[in-house]
């Protein structure tokens, strides 16, 4: 189930995860707030939570507890939705995975070199340390 604050991009997306996966497989939900519940996990790809965005991009109270939550925001890791989710016992996903394999993959397709993932995470996590220390 996809939701976009403009109907017309959530369709072309809903028409393309069709192509590539079968039709009926994705569809745009009216409204995601009722839809919530019935999931058993929810993605936040909007910028609703960052820093400068802050808020929530879904109402937390209608989640499922049993349902994992994942919000690709990276600054900051730990957002007030992905608090609130597991405060009711979702488990829940940070953006840093999608932060540092984002970079892997244009640093090899600007340079031609694969990079090590490995090293390029633990930086990433040196500076979220320093980050939490803050």
């Amino acid at each position: 189930a996809l939701y976009d604050t403009d109907p017309a991009r959530a369709n072309a997306l809903a028409d393309d995860l069709g192509q590539r996966f079968g039709a009926g497989r994705a569809y745009v939900a009216d409204d995601p707030q009722a839809l919530a519940a019935q999931m058993d996990g929810i993605v936040n790809a909007t910028p609703v939570g960052m820093d400068k965005l802050p808020g929530l991009p879904l109402c937390t109270s209608c989640i499922a507890p049993a349902a994992w939550v994942a919000d690709i925001i990276y600054f900051p890791l730990h957002t007030r939705f992905l608090t609130a989710a597991q405060a009711k016992g979702c488990k829940v996903m940070n953006g840093a995975g999608m932060a540092v394999y984002q970079a892997v993959r244009a640093f090899e397709l600007f340079t031609g070199i694969l990079p090590d993932a490995a090293q390029m995470q633990a930086t990433f996590d040196s500076f979220t340390a320093v980050q939490a220390t803050a």
